[in-house]
Order: structure tokens, then C-alpha cells, then sequence
């Protein structure tokens, strides 16, 4: 199939002359741009999309966490100690899935066990503040993960760290 792209300025009574069917460039502008309007309302924003699943995903690795920590407490009195970013509390892989991990794609999660020996400054029976923390570089995972989870927990932002408090002691 051939196009042509020679405007006809001049037309007989019957159109174009027999060999020179076709498109003109004009035809060809206002289907392309007639698609591509309708390719943007037809098409959800599948970036904010990819983004929600991926929050979607953190936030129940947070809560498979969340469920391990409360059933190491039931079980020994005590919570989980702090460990480093990433790296799973000891103690606390036998109530984690078998393969989890502390580290997703962009992001690692972290369990803090905050000793407070003084306490809170307006609260100076609280000894200590149980956070889950989730690290990461993309802002948009990170305040996506802010969102969902903010509702359930108190969420605190400071630089690449979103960190929601679990309870206190």
C-alpha cells in the first residue's frame, strides 16, 4: 500500500485522478492526533498505578512483621531487640514466612526498638517506642507507603526513612 502525499488543489467533477488515491498529509495529522487524545483519556496513569502495588506490597510485608513481633511478645514477655536495617531481629525468624525478607525491590525494612531511659519529654512513664521504619530512595514508594499505613500508625518522614510507631512501653 502506497501513500500519497501530494495535496490536490485542483479536483475534477469525480475527484482525484485514478492513480493518485491516498491520504493527504492534513487526513493523516488529524487521525494521528484523534488517537492519541483517546489513547490519554482511554488509558488509566498505569506509573501511579505500578507505584500503589508496590506500596500495596511493603505495606504487607510491614504487617507480616507487625504479626511476628506481636507473637514473639506473646510468647516471651518481651519485644524483639533492635537490629540494623534489612537484617531480621534475632529471634524472630521462626515467626516470619519462611523466605521473607527485610529487603524488597527499592526498599528495606527496618525494626526499632527505641529505649527511652528518661522517657518522652511530656510523657516520662513511657520507656520505649516500637516503630517499624521502611527505607527507601523513592519518594513516591515511600510517601505511597506513608499514606496507607498512616491511618493504622502514627508516620514520622526524615529523609528517606518513613518510620510509623507500633506501640509504646
Amino acid at each position: 500500500m502506497t501513500f500519497s502525499w501530494r495535496l490536490h488543489r485542483h479536483r475534477g467533477r469525480h475527484g482525484p485522478a485514478a492513480g493518485n488515491r491516498g491520504f493527504t498529509f492534513v487526513e493523516l495529522l488529524t487521525v494521528v492526533m484523534l488517537m492519541g487524545t483517546l489513547g490519554r483519556i482511554a488509558a488509566p496513569d498505569f506509573h501511579e498505578l505500578f507505584v500503589q502495588a508496590r506500596a500495596q506490597e511493603v505495606v504487607a510485608h510491614v504487617q507480616v512483621l507487625q504479626l511476628a513481633v506481636v507473637t514473639y511478645q506473646d510468647d516471651h514477655g518481651t519485644w524483639p531487640e533492635d537490629a540494623y536495617t534489612g537484617v531480621v531481629p534475632d529471634g524472630l525468624e521462626r515467626y516470619l514466612p519462611e523466605g521473607f525478607d527485610m529487603t524488597g525491590a527499592g526498599y528495606r525494612l527496618d525494626w526499632d526498638n527505641w529505649v527511652l531511659p528518661d522517657g518522652l519529654p511530656d510523657h516520662p512513664d513511657i520507656g520505649g517506642l516500637l516503630a517499624f521504619s521502611v527505607v527507601t530512595e523513592d519518594r513516591e514508594l515511600g510517601l505511597a507507603t506513608r499514606d496507607l499505613l498512616s491511618g493504622a500508625m502514627p508516620a514520622y518522614v526524615l529523609d528517606d526513612r518513613y518510620t510509623f510507631v507500633f506501640a509504646h512501653n
